[in-house]
């Protein structure tokens, strides 16, 4: 087959979850089809990363997106949004330069099928009438804005993201109804898009882990008290969960663990919040590193509290590869199969995460079992050799059995 890829930015470098899903789920199909690659570049790190990805794509091509005066275009569009039944995440990636981009490949290839990264994407659905048309959701985005609006404490900010997420919400059910097939990374969010129109064709293709490259260290031991997290703060929910684990959950772990100690690795930018959890001596902020398997080889427990979220954390899925006792909120492990107790603990208020953490820091033994059993659970299931097999029949079968006529060329998203 051949398959036109398009995203919103380079899927490399590997520094956040989308990239990894987008890299990984390309090289496997890359193995086996011609895959091209379209991608917006936001920064220079993306032009820069681009080059990766021309180690498998047939080709790849660079369309720039706010590089130049970024401040000045983000203005200009958030004008357009109110006039318009587009949301502002979408509008940022509707350009001409991609339109025309995209027209000039559709002459030069036949494609069997478009796979669409990102729902902000969805614009570019009807230039492909005649390709299986696959719109990747790596989160319900409308979902993911109104658990940020739930969690908004300041009023104003708090009414604007419900207006945002209503209109969010009639976008994502009209683009996703207007694609042959969409894909979700979880079960929950796959129920989600069907409630939103019982006409959307929805799969689940979960994320995955490279099982091979994501292996503990047997040189290192895990340090006594050492906690990891993996997640930059230019994703909000992932500083979300850090403050709250530091000001809620942190200060109870202590008074069991003395010797209590978080790393948390990802993107930190310079801002008020970033400095005041530095300024704790418990945190340790390492920014944004090459490799995350030493780090997370010397934690005893890897901590996912997150209170916001959709689709599925990598970040659970590369600790249990690890073979790390991994200790989550509900929505942190959201989608995965995971069996509470036995491949992770799961607890959601402060004081059941204090406690369950601080359980298995004092408990080298019950680590290691839960390790074990997370390590066991990936090999099975979430391997990306696996997870892409479940890609390429999505690709493979556009018409279900029981489909009364081919999908519309094209809807109207306006």
């Amino acid at each position: 087959m051949k398959i036109l890829a398009v995203t919103t930015k380079s899927p490399y470098p590997l520094n956040e979850g989308r990239a990894l899903r987008t890299y990984n789920l390309l090289r496997q199909l890359a193995l086996h089809h011609e895959v091209h690659l379209v991608s917006f570049v936001q920064t220079r790190e993306d032009v820069e990363g681009l080059g990766a990805m021309r180690a498998f794509c047939a080709t790849v091509e660079a369309e720039p997106l706010y590089l130049d005066h970024p401040r000045l275009r983000l203005a200009a569009d958030a004008l357009l949004e109110p006039f318009g039944p587009v949301p502002l995440q979408v509008i940022k990636y509707r350009t001409a330069g991609m339109r025309r981009r995209l027209a000039r490949l559709i002459g030069q290839h036949a494609f069997d099928a478009v796979h669409l990264d990102m729902l902000h994407l969805a614009e570019y659905l009807p230039m492909f009438p005649h390709a299986t048309r696959v719109l990747t959701e790596h989160n319900v985005e409308s979902a993911l804005l109104a658990r940020r609006a739930d969690t908004e404490t300041r009023s104003l900010q708090r009414a604007y993201l419900r207006y945002q997420t209503r209109k969010l919400a009639r976008y994502e059910a009209r683009a996703c109804a207007a694609a042959d097939e969409v894909v979700a990374v979880s079960d929950p969010d796959a129920a989600l898009l069907r409630a939103m129109d019982p006409s959307i064709r929805v799969t689940t293709v979960p994320n995955g882990v490279d099982t091979d490259y994501f292996r503990a260290d047997p040189t290192v031991a895990p340090e006594p008290g050492r906690m990891a997290f993996v997640g930059g703060f230019t994703w909000f929910p992932n500083l979300d969960a850090i403050r709250w684990f530091v000001d809620t959950t942190l200060p109870q772990i202590a008074q069991t663990v003395p010797q209590a100690r978080l790393t948390v690795v990802g993107r930190q930018p310079d801002t008020a919040a970033t400095r005041a959890l530095a300024a704790d001596p418990r945190v340790e902020l390492t920014g944004g590193v090459d490799d995350i398997r030493p780090i997370v080889s010397r934690a005893s427990v890897f901590v996912v509290p997150l209170r916001i979220g959709g689709g599925t954390r990598l970040k659970i899925l590369d600790a249990l590869s690890m073979g790390r006792a991994v200790v989550s909120t509900s929505i942190g492990c959201e989608g995965l199969a995971v069996e509470p107790g036995r491949s992770i603990l799961i607890a959601d208020d402060p004081e059941s995460l204090a406690r369950e953490t601080a359980r298995v820091l004092a408990d080298p033994a019950l680590a290691a079992r839960l390790g074990a059993e997370g390590r066991a659970l990936v090999e099975r299931r979430y391997d990306w050799r696996v997870i892409a097999r479940d890609l390429d029949r999505v690709y493979r079968a556009p018409a279900r059995p029981g489909t009364d006529a081919p999908r519309p060329a094209a809807v109207p998203l306006r």
